[in-house]
């Protein structure tokens, strides 16, 4: 009996002697629904079809799963149950469509070789994920150092002799970095010391200190404060650029388009042992007492005569000063063994007037009641700009808006050290 497939033409069907029945399709058995599919070698003969039909029973499984080869593979095919009175969804085909496949009920029905083959597919796919876990940790790491190298300034870069220094010096604590003597860094520190109230000092050694966990809040703070002040998203600071404190003696005021966030260098004072912990850790105004004459601030100064007083005492809290011989049971530092004293960035921004009693700085003048505050104090608030001025005192109450860059070590008294050398002399002529 022939089975129609598709159009006949009319001229071939009336010479047909008998009549032609349309035969249907067979019906399609009904899918099931595997949860585990094991494929066999595509080199392996094709099973008998009455093994096939015994495939689902459990017994028959297992036996015939230990005759795979260790070249079987294993594949899952989930499958989303049908809903009810739906018709069921056609069975997943596995991805190896040229291969024949035993279909599997239960997952006990594995056969050791093929467990062992999942099992080292599975591992394989961990260890790949975990390279490339690894590798996405590393190119962020490399994007986090590049970020921190390219705001840091410039001269960082080199030690005192000019040298290259390793991109990641001073990511996991302080590194005190010596100044050669006769170099414009070195210089131009030294003649702010000696040229700011102390001319008979004798300069022992100057340091740069570079700790990423203390310039990076800084960093972030002149940033925020920049951008408050009317600062360019794309400023180049040139304090960033030149080293020591050059900036300030060829640019004295503060200009709103080049130093919107009014950055000095300015003088801290403090005990030799105060000193080592403050480069670790930056000041601290909570140190400070009330009763100062700015506030509980951190106090710095833009004359080295007057911050030369606190690296006599034995702390650098107001504390201190009560006692005219420093406190009960300790000693003032000799000034002719060695003293230190800090150069600090300090962001001065908007300043307003300090008076005993603060603890926070005042009022922001004209701001009509808004409630925003200065962002640093003094007792000349309105020479914050001018870099030149001496004889003034300045206030912070925020740590983050100061980065202690430079410590001199320095004597008085006595003989000195390699001091203040051939360079600055012809300069003070």
């Amino acid at each position: 009996m022939a089975e129609i497939l598709g159009a006949v033409p009319d001229a071939e069907v009336e010479e047909e002697s008998q009549p032609i029945e349309a035969v249907a399709p067979p019906p399609r058995p009904a899918p099931r629904s595997p949860e585990l599919i094991e494929i066999l070698d595509s080199d392996s003969e094709p099973e008998p079809e009455a093994k096939r039909a015994r495939t689902d029973a459990p017994a028959a499984a297992a036996a015939a799963a230990d005759d795979y080869d260790d070249d079987d593979e294993v594949e899952f095919v989930g499958q989303t149950p049908a809903p009810a009175g739906a018709a069921p969804a056609p069975a997943a085909e596995p991805e190896s469509q040229g291969d024949d496949v035993e279909i599997l009920d239960d997952p006990e029905d594995l056969s050791d070789k093929a467990s062992a083959k999942l099992l080292k597919s599975l591992m394989a796919e961990k260890e790949a994920l975990a390279r490339q876990v690894a590798s996405l940790e590393r190119k962020q790491s490399s994007d986090e150092a590049d970020r921190r190298r390219a705001s840091r300034p410039v001269y960082w870069r080199r030690d005192g002799a000019g040298k290259r220094l390793a991109d990641d010096a001073g990511r996991d604590g302080k590194v005190l970095v010596p100044l050669s003597p006769g170099s414009d860094e070195y210089e131009s520190v030294a003649a702010r010391l000696l040229t700011r109230g102390l001319p008979d000092a004798d300069v022992v050694a100057i340091s740069r200190c570079v700790n990423d966990s203390l310039w990076e809040p800084y960093a972030a703070a002149r940033s925020k404060m920049a951008a408050r002040m009317g600062g360019a998203a794309d400023l180049v600071w040139r304090s960033d650029v030149l080293p020591g404190v050059q900036n300030e003696a060829e640019n004295s005021l503060c200009a709103r388009e080049t130093n919107p966030c009014r950055e000095r260098y300015l003088f801290h004072g403090a005990a030799p042992a105060t000193v080592d912990a403050i480069l670790d850790e930056n000041v601290d105004f909570r140190l400070s007492q009330i009763t100062g004459a700015m506030g509980a601030c951190a106090y710095f100064a833009d004359q080295s005569s007057y911050s030369d007083q606190y690296c006599r005492m034995p702390d650098h809290s107001a504390l201190a000063g009560r006692h005219p011989h420093g406190r009960p049971g300790t000693a003032r530092p000799d000034a002719a063994a060695g003293l230190k004293m800090l150069i600090c960035r300090v962001l001065c921004g908007e300043c307003g007037r300090g008076q005993s009693g603060l603890r926070r700085p005042p009022a922001l003048p004209g701001n009509g009641g808004g409630g925003a505050l200065c962002d640093s104090v003094s007792n000349g608030p309105d020479n914050v700009a001018d870099c030149s001025t001496q004889g003034y005192m300045y206030g912070v109450f925020d740590n983050a808006q100061v980065y202690p860059e430079y410590v001199i070590e320095y004597t008085r008294g006595g003989p000195g050290g390699a001091g203040r050398g051939p360079a600055f002399l012809a300069q003070a002529q």
